[in-house]
């Protein structure tokens, strides 16, 4: 992204990027990601190319912004004080949390949108990621005698698994039930 994420954005900055996501966002509920444009988002909120390119490379740089703001959410930033093995549980239920908030989102979405395909893996990968980055500095792994990033990608695909599950395959689970979920999936007792 050519706008910088690291710096407080200006009112002007912040009000330009709220009127692009929300209008991929309304776009995805109305259509598929590969039949909008750039011309689109732009007429629709009401900024000429020039300004889109200031912020944006393409509509797939975008389209991660868009994955950005509703990862703010988790709160990544208000990390647990200290390294702990509940890290995964917290994280989860801000995700899972994150999901449930959003579910109309996602479901006006998936009616134009097959999660099978770019705009899928997209939102997966993005969320995955986070997760990693997450798992990677906030669980102690020295008495599983594992690689770090070995057990942190298999807490994030684990927890994107039953996400996905519960919310992209329209399962009912509360977040009890979801817990048992991941317990089931893989000894949580070893990291907890």
């Amino acid at each position: 992204m050519k706008y910088d994420l690291s710096k407080k954005p200006t009112r002007g900055a912040q009000r330009t990027l709220t009127a692009f996501c929300g209008t991929m966002l309304k776009l995805l509920s109305e259509k598929s990601f590969e039949k909008i444009s750039v011309n689109e988002i732009c007429e629709i909120s009401n900024f000429p190319r020039a300004t889109f390119y200031n912020y944006f490379d393409d509509k797939y740089d975008l389209l991660n912004y868009c994955w950005y703001v509703i990862a703010q959410e988790i709160q990544v930033d208000q990390a647990p004080e200290a390294v702990s093995n509940k890290s995964l549980i917290i994280y989860f239920d801000r995700l899972y949390d994150v999901f449930k908030s959003h579910a109309q989102l996602l479901n006006n979405i998936l009616q134009y949108n097959d999660f099978s395909g770019q705009l899928g893996n997209s939102f997966i990968n993005y969320f995955k990621n986070k997760m990693q980055e997450i798992f990677t500095t906030s669980i102690d792994y020295s008495k599983l005698g594992l690689p770090v990033e070995l057990v942190a990608d298999h807490c994030s695909e684990t927890v994107i698994l039953v996400l996905k599950w519960i919310f992209l395959k329209h399962q009912v689970a509360d977040k009890t039930l979801a817990h048992e979920y991941l317990k089931k999936l893989f000894d949580l007792d070893e990291l907890l």
